[in-house]
């Protein structure tokens, strides 16, 4: 049985890391302090438009003084803020939630008021650190600074929220992964011992029969195949050309058991060898067709193995002439949808979807056609 050679397969392992922010902090930094000069720049403005409209020169020593430190003093507010939002959030009882925020709102205002009491005096304006003032500063902007604080509390809660739903989005695909490459891990597992059952009872035949070199052969034959397969653990897809190989050694066993009536012929464009397709999908479909072209008549065999790439797809073929389904309807008859076929058909489903196909119909001429079509990644 003539078999083009097929390449090595090579198998390539790419490790795929995440790639790390550099200096997280300080980026956090900086887009923390861009938000908070954002109102500030607003008021700036603000200011000066006022001054403008109303005929007088803008006091811009006064109104940065003015502006710039409020807003930016709640950058440095924000980390802590933070902190406490993230320590203390909604799943928490409800007097929790008041009591630590209304104390953490008080010392952040009080802080907030010391700061701009600070800037005051740095920049020469009129302030001293007297109770009065600072009491000033603090109720002067009490209720723009309590909106402040209840913004980053609220934007904490809702950015935690996202976080936590995209990681159970991430825990959920991760785990329908697993679940997925589990389902393939038993679905190929069913195909080898089912193929291995019925190969060790074709040549516990053969020794029944008293041919006993034949069963050596056979034996050896086995095992090369078996040694072949092994090779393929924990691959769920393999090189078309690995799987034509592979199929080359289990027809070699068969011919030794049934003899020179089974004919195979081989229709593998070249272009198809390199296209990754699920290990041992063509085993089942060649054993349904040795299983119906050859054990249910005496005569004479032929298995037709057809591999082509079509617009963008990976049409499998495998044709027999043995007896039965000349028609649509025959179909049904014809046993055809054993272990092998039922578990290639639901790989197919679990890797591919509806994107990939197993079909049967009658041959032209009596026999079957069992094809598969798979979508070719790019």
């Amino acid at each position: 049985m003539a078999l083009p050679a097929s390449a090595p397969s090579v198998s390539v392992a790419h490790t795929l890391e995440e790639p790390r922010a550099p200096w997280p902090y300080t980026r956090a930094a900086v887009v923390v302090a861009a938000l908070w000069a954002v109102p500030a720049v607003i008021a700036l403005g603000q200011i000066s438009i006022e001054q403008t409209l109303a005929g007088e020169p803008v006091a811009w020593r006064l109104a940065l003084w003015t502006t710039l430190p409020n807003w930016l003093l709640w950058a440095l507010l924000t980390p802590p803020v933070v902190w406490l939002a993230a320590r203390v959030g909604p799943q928490e009882p409800v007097w929790q939630i008041v009591a630590a925020h209304v104390a953490g709102a008080a010392v952040a205002l009080g802080v907030h008021a010391a700061g701009n009491v600070a800037a005051f005096r740095f920049a020469g304006l009129p302030s001293d650190w007297t109770l009065a003032t600072f009491e000033t500063h603090y109720a002067l902007r009490f209720p723009v600074n309590v909106v402040a604080y209840g913004l980053i509390v609220a934007s904490t809660w809702v950015a935690l929220a996202m976080a936590r739903a995209r990681e159970r989005e991430r825990r959920q695909a991760v785990l329908e992964a697993d679940l997925a490459q589990a389902e393939l891990r038993a679905l190929k597992m069913q195909v080898r011992p089912h193929f291995l059952f019925n190969a060790l009872h074709a040549v516990g035949a053969t020794v029944r029969k008293g041919e006993a070199d034949q069963a050596v052969t056979m034996l050896g034959q086995l095992g090369d195949l078996l040694r072949s397969s092994f090779e393929t653990d924990g691959a769920t897809e393999v090189p078309l050309a690995r799987e034509v190989d592979m199929l080359d050694r289990y027809l070699a066993l068969e011919n030794v058991r049934v003899g020179p009536r089974l004919t195979v012929t081989w229709e593998v464009d070249e272009a198809a060898r390199a296209v990754r397709v699920p290990a041992w999908t063509l085993q089942p479909l060649v054993e349904n067709a040795v299983k119906h072209a050859v054990a249910s008549h005496s005569g004479p065999a032929r298995i037709t193995v057809r591999a082509a790439v079509e617009g963008g797809r990976l049409r499998l073929a495998v044709e027999d002439d043995g007896p039965g389904a000349e028609s649509e309807a025959n179909i049904g008859l014809r046993p055809s949808t054993g272990v092998g076929l039922a578990n290639t058909r639901a790989r197919l489903h679990a890797l591919y979807g509806d994107a990939a196909t197993l079909a049967l119909r009658p041959r032209d001429g009596g026999g079957m056609v069992a094809e598969v079509v798979l979508p070719i990644d790019p």
